[in-house]
């Protein structure tokens, strides 16, 4: 490959010049010593990679259909050029790992980006999402168990088969064999946790946000308060200034420790029992139900519980509907489980505005829909007869579309909490790690898109309160301080 002569030569896609989310950026690998490569700035250039068939061609016989693809073998394999320079990919200028806060830039760029594309389905939202299929080609996972006759029958859907990696295993009946299979999957989310300096940074960019928003009001937070207070005042100026021993700081919440998700399909007719045998096997105490029972005519989920008032059994246990409350866009049912043994409360969360192949028009439905169960699994950890492992069961009716994207959206959200809005997210990376371990994991751009969407205005909305309570303890401190009495009291309170 001969070196460009210029950057102007450079024409990744159509809209290089104007979007930088297309620009590769490479540097001259270096063979001197170090005190050579901090002298000499590495050469940057922008290589002008040809299209044939409206693929991006790299000369070795491989071809991408979108700029995902093209990155992720650039990151692999370093360019040779014919001077037996070698060219490794220093970044593309805007991949898809983000901070947190950062969202409104990168939905905007995207959004931009397929504007000007039009039909051109290799850049924006469409080009990050199509290069998954091609990355999960590349799996060597299997599904033998699905595909057993004795087991076909409870598939919903022929396609949709868990990895025999990844699948519950249900212990057996009778030392039957099929007795141990349920279409359901384990996911977990470890790769996604933080190191300690992103939660320090994520620390230090509150500090300078806080500092920001004081400044703005006018109002000087001093590092104690040293005033002759009455004791109704102290309280008040006490409690404004205590922060949340259990979050730390205003934009770290408390997440469920160690979650474990099971992505299942919805139930058949006779698939029941076995659900109901997995939830008891797993110590699920919540579900996640984001189907209806019919939709468009089609059945998309049997009924697997009691209606309210009655009880079912479902080999070997009792099923006993407690309660039912509906909100705007999902209900919560209480049931209680018990075999000859032991009773366990189950509750079931079950999304109806979720249309299949669809996503929500508002976003703000699905994340009280999520705060709501999270805040549901906070508890459940907190009480006497805890489960050993906090695991949310998921599912739609194939349990992959819908779930997935409640999965995807749920661990992305987890990590903002746990390291704050300076973190790095990633959702086409968390989009591949689900897929790793549940084939079809988020089955369409508009859910891949949602996905984003949602993130944006769970960001924008933690920052709006945010701001609001901070705001709101600056006010109660100088009311506090307003009410200073003639106490001979001194007292010295410490911010910290």
């Amino acid at each position: 490959m001969s070196r460009p002569s210029s950057q102007s030569d450079a024409a990744v896609c159509p809209a290089a010049s104007q979007y930088t989310v297309t620009c590769l950026v490479f540097t001259y690998a270096n063979s001197g010593n170090k005190a050579d490569t901090a002298a000499t700035p590495p050469q940057r250039l922008l290589p002008n990679i040809p299209t044939h068939h409206d693929k991006y061609d790299v000369g070795s016989g491989e071809q991408f259909d979108d700029l995902v693809g093209l990155i992720e073998h650039f990151r692999l394999y370093p360019m040779i050029e014919t001077s037996g320079d070698v060219l490794r990919l220093l970044q593309p200028v805007s991949g898809t790992r983000l901070r947190a806060h950062d969202i409104d830039r990168k939905v905007q760029e995207m959004q931009e980006i397929e504007d000007y594309q039009k039909l051109d389905s290799k850049c924006g939202f469409d080009g990050e999402f199509q290069s998954l299929k091609m990355l999960e080609d590349r799996h060597v996972f299997t599904n033998f168990e699905g595909t057993r006759p004795e087991n076909a029958p409870k598939n919903r859907y022929r396609n949709i088969l868990p990895y025999d990696q990844t699948r519950v295993v249900l212990r057996r009946r009778d030392n039957r064999p099929e007795s141990d299979y349920i279409n359901a999957s384990y996911v977990r989310s470890s790769r996604l946790s933080d190191s300690s300096s992103s939660v320090q940074s994520s620390n230090e960019s509150l500090d300078s946000v806080q500092s920001l928003i004081l400044n703005s009001e006018s109002k000087k937070a001093p590092p104690l308060v040293s005033k002759s207070l009455s004791d109704e005042a102290l309280r008040e100026v006490k409690k404004c200034l205590k922060l949340d021993k259990i979050n730390g700081n205003l934009c770290r919440d408390v997440t469920v420790k160690d979650k474990t998700y099971i992505a299942a399909q919805g139930c058949l007719s006779n698939t029941k029992d076995d659900f109901w045998r997995m939830i008891w096997q797993e110590d699920v105490r919540v579900i996640a139900m984001i189907t209806n029972e019919v939709e468009n005519g089609k059945k998309k989920c049997e009924r697997y519980w009691p209606l309210s008032g009655h009880e079912e059994r479902f080999d070997g246990l009792t099923v006993k509907s407690i309660s039912e409350t509906h909100y705007e866009e999902y209900l919560l049912r209480e049931f209680d489980v018990s075999d000859d043994k032991s009773c366990r409360t189950v509750f079931q969360y079950q999304f109806t505005a979720w249309p299949d192949h669809g996503t929500p028009g508002d976003p703000d439905g699905v994340l009280s829909f999520i705060d709501d169960i999270n805040r549901r699994m906070i508890k459940n950890s907190q009480e006497a007869d805890a489960p050993e492992q906090n695991i949310l069961c998921v599912h739609c009716s194939a349990g992959v579309g819908r779930t997935g994207t409640f999965i995807v959206l749920d661990m992305l959200i987890d990590r903002i909490k746990t390291s704050g809005f300076n973190c790095d997210i990633d959702v086409h990376s968390t989009v591949k790690l689900v897929r790793a371990q549940r084939n079809g994991m988020v089955q369409n751009k508009m859910q891949y898109r949602f996905i984003y969407l949602a993130l944006q205005e769970y960001i924008d909305g933690r920052n709006i309160k945010m701001r609001k309570k901070m705001r709101v303890n600056v006010n109660i401190l100088c009311g506090a301080t307003d009410r200073l009495t003639s106490s001979t009291q001194l007292v010295e309170i410490p911010i910290s």
